[in-house]
């Protein structure tokens, strides 16, 4: 019964970790998304200045955001012990 117990453990601690990848990973993909816009974004100012970067800022720093989650959930995801 212990073997069977073990098994379990070990399998749940792996989908614990599959998990925190995978929203690791989800969160990655959308950082990936607002750096894209964010570029959009910089190149839109660079020719019109006028309009401020009150946009491009906020894109970027919820880009920053999603980065500092993504590297949050992997560190999670290795700590699992």
């Amino acid at each position: 019964m212990s073997k069977l117990g073990d098994f379990f453990v070990r399998w749940f601690l792996n989908a614990r970790r599959l998990f925190q990848m995978l929203v690791g990973l989800a969160f990655l993909f959308l950082a990936v998304a607002g750096a894209a816009v964010s570029f959009s974004e910089w190149r839109f100012y660079r020719m019109a200045p006028s309009m401020g970067l009150a946009r491009f800022s906020l894109i970027a720093g919820f880009t920053v955001l999603l980065i500092i989650f993504a590297l949050y959930s992997f560190l999670k995801a290795r700590s699992i012990k």
